[in-house]
């Protein structure tokens, strides 16, 4: 069975491959499309994506879940998880989460 994807995830994905090839991995444009990417993502490719990052050992074990059953993580343990300071960790996400506003995404 086909499961339906946004044609905005292609759009998404193409982009930001593109400036994955323009500008690079950590390049901020860079970043806000891979973002957006994320954002158009069907929800099945995504339980498939966290799924392997938890057998490839990508992420840390979840510190406590929602209501609805998402995992959480506290930014202390994907610190030491990725071997960074918390520091590092909290400007990481802080990127991230303007990056996420660059784009018109809510935090």
């Amino acid at each position: 069975m086909n499961k339906y994807v946004n044609p905005e995830f292609f759009k998404a994905f193409d982009h930001y491959k593109a400036m994955l090839a323009q500008y690079g991995e950590h390049h901020p444009i860079t970043e806000q499309a891979l973002i957006l990417t994320m954002h158009y993502t069907p929800e099945h490719i995504k339980a498939e994506m966290h799924q392997k990052a938890k057998e490839l050992n990508l992420l840390p074990p979840p510190s406590g879940y929602t209501d609805d059953g998402e995992p959480m993580y506290q930014l202390e343990d994907i610190a030491k998880h990725f071997g960074i300071s918390f520091e590092e960790a909290e400007q990481c996400l802080l990127q991230m989460m303007d990056n996420r506003q660059q784009v018109g995404l809510s935090n």
